[in-house]
């Protein structure tokens, strides 16, 4: 006698476009801080970054800004950021 009972496990992931590249996510909330590492690998834990958006599950049509210790809903597909190190003055 066979079984067959299948469980299927649905992992979901996210399709984001961080400066111009694509990368997958495995959560649908992403950090600030998550957006600096992925944009900048081995950056300066110091580094300042200015984080923009669009096409996310926020207000404001989904587009916005980011600082440090906040977070955005991404979509399955479709969501950019554009990450960019900012030098202080």
């Amino acid at each position: 006698m066979s079984d067959n009972t299948s469980i299927q496990v649905h992992e979901k992931t996210y399709a984001v476009v961080i400066n111009g590249t694509p990368h997958t996510l495995d959560e649908e909330v992403v950090s600030y801080e998550s957006l600096g590492a992925l944009a900048f690998p081995g950056h300066d834990p110091a580094a300042i970054f200015t984080v923009a958006y669009k096409n996310a599950i926020a207000a404001h049509g989904g587009s916005g800004t980011l600082v440090a210790g906040e977070s955005v809903k991404v979509k399955k597909k479709g969501t950019s950021f554009d990450v960019r190190l900012t030098t202080r003055s």
